[in-house]
């Protein structure tokens, strides 16, 4: 092993990558809170995250779905999110 080489790969997606919630938050990275569900629908505009690896997931039709008008902070959108994809199927226990 040539000296600066790390001594382990780390786990998880490559940098620049993230899944579940990572993914919602980096796709929404700059967005002030408190926010109103138009700020959040235009930050996160046509992105596509992988909620799951592999499973590539357009951010935006479920942002639409939250009940709520107003996220006070990071953590209730991805509530948010996290509620409609469990209703969809696409999260919680497996």
């Amino acid at each position: 092993m040539a000296r600066g080489e790390p001594r382990w790969e780390k786990p998880g997606p490559p940098k620049g990558h993230a899944y579940g919630i990572a993914a919602v938050t980096q796709a929404l990275h700059g967005l002030e809170f408190p926010a109103s569900k138009q700020d959040v629908l235009k930050t996160a505009g046509s992105q596509v995250i992988e909620y799951r690896k592999g499973q590539p997931l357009e951010l935006r039709p479920v942002l639409e779905k939250a009940p709520a008008d107003e996220f006070p902070s990071m953590a209730q959108v991805v509530q948010a999110v996290s509620d409609e994809l469990e209703q969809e199927g696409i999260s919680g226990p497996h």
